[in-house]
């Protein structure tokens, strides 16, 4: 997602309009100086005192209310760089109770409630802020952001239409446009069906017995996976579609050897085939509880997890390592035509052919099932590490004691002894 960028009154500015008229209106303006000189220092936290002890000296200033304002903010946007989210929107939250005409501490809010997967909040804080200002262009861009991951494909394109006619060059929105057309123009006529963490929408082919049989694997996998990385769950409802294969394909613009994918948004998953037959139910199984790893490793650490470990664990999480898998790199063990781990760092997806892509696919769940074998808490650690944004081989180390080298030589092993 494209960050807001906040934007502050200056300081300085601000203060000129302080009117030192009395004793009682100078200690206002004391404060409100020290308050200035501190947020100029980007000492947060005592400019966000400063300004309070002046606001409560002049409650109905509106030069002070907007000082504080802008500290909270400021405060806000450093936390959330330094991954820290939850004290984030508890200060932004802060805010709305003083400032409630400001649209953009709204704004923000709605950011970073998306960040975190809350979209419910972020439509009702991003909703409030256009009430207030309905030409803010980074409210309506979030707004669609929000209704497009609360699978409301027609109204995520309303808002970004609108921004369209207002920043037609802004980075992404023509793709995203024809990303929701797609998607609106495959799924008009689906259903939907709901359990407690899910939402599922769904082609009429795929009714009955199978949306419940997928919703039951989806609630295993929320519980199983949730335990088994350190009690991880992300916000419900989570977003899934059903496709036939041919649906799939035209939604998602995929290669047809990709069987499931979770793009950030929603889970979408095929489950009939060009002649109308089901999937067989444990590749079923198999294919949800790979893209809801997925979805609980992109809930705990974002975008920071090299795409190795990210499609290790979903393997591994979702079926254990076969023979046929095994004698497949061993092969490739006599070949050389392993990978280095830094080789498979990002997505690999379009990146190379089949079969080098099978091999990395292969050595990936390798890697972690060896990895798995020195206890599953220690992925927890490893995540958290990554969502903190350490490197990744420093985390690896700190987390299992192996380099990216030395645990290269021990997958080898590891292949080589079956």
């Amino acid at each position: 997602m494209r960050p807001v960028q906040t934007i502050f009154l200056p300081v300085c500015l601000v203060l000129s309009l302080l009117a030192p008229a009395a004793v009682y209106a100078q200690s206002a303006a004391v404060h409100n100086a020290n308050g200035a000189e501190l947020y100029a220092a980007r000492e947060w936290n005592t400019a966000i005192d400063a300004f309070s002890q002046a606001l409560q000296l002049e409650p109905d200033n509106k030069v002070i209310r907007t000082n504080l304002s802008n500290a909270f903010q400021a405060y806000a946007g450093e936390l959330a760089k330094a991954g820290d989210y939850v004290t984030a929107l508890t200060q932004l939250e802060d805010v709305i109770q003083f400032d409630p005409e400001n649209p953009r501490p709204l704004v923000q809010l709605g950011a970073y409630y998306l960040h975190e997967g809350f979209v419910d909040y972020a439509i009702f804080r991003l909703e409030e802020a256009i009430e207030l200002a309905p030409g803010d262009v980074d409210a309506h861009f979030l707004l669609g952001e929000a209704y497009y991951k609360d699978n409301d494909a027609s109204s995520a394109i309303e808002q970004w239409d609108w921004v369209r006619e207002s920043d037609p060059g802004r980075d992404g929105l023509a793709e995203r446009i024809e990303t929701a057309r797609r998607e609106e123009r495959v799924e008009a006529d689906f259903a939907g069906r709901s359990s407690r963490h899910f939402n599922v929408s769904y082609n009429r082919e795929a009714e009955g017995a199978l949306v419940r049989e997928v919703l039951d694997h989806l609630e295993s996998a929320y519980r199983e996976i949730g335990r088994t990385l350190g009690r991880a769950y992300p916000p419900a409802p989570i977003q899934v579609s059903l496709y036939t294969i041919e649906g799939f394909l035209e939604s998602t613009q995929l290669d047809e050897h990709v069987g499931a994918v979770f793009d950030g948004t929603k889970i979408r998953c095929p489950v009939i085939d060009g002649k109308g037959v089901r999937l067989p139910a444990e590749e079923l199984r198999r294919r949800l509880y790979h893209e809801y790893v997925h979805v609980v490793v992109h809930h705990l650490a974002k975008n920071k997890v090299p795409w190795w470990l990210n499609e290790g664990l979903a393997e591994t999480f979702s079926r254990d390592l076969t023979d046929s898998e095994i004698r497949l790199l061993q092969r490739a063990r006599k070949q050389d035509s392993l990978f280095h781990l830094s080789e498979l760092s990002e997505s690999q997806l379009g990146q190379r052919e089949l079969a080098a892509l099978t091999v990395a696919y292969k050595q990936s769940h390798a890697t972690v099932s060896f990895l798995r074998q020195r206890g599953t808490r220690r992925f927890a650690t490893l995540l958290a590490a990554l969502a903190n944004g350490e490197d990744p081989e420093v985390a690896l180390r700190r987390s299992f004691r192996y380099s990216y080298r030395t645990l290269e030589l021990a997958v080898a092993n590891f292949i080589e002894n079956g």
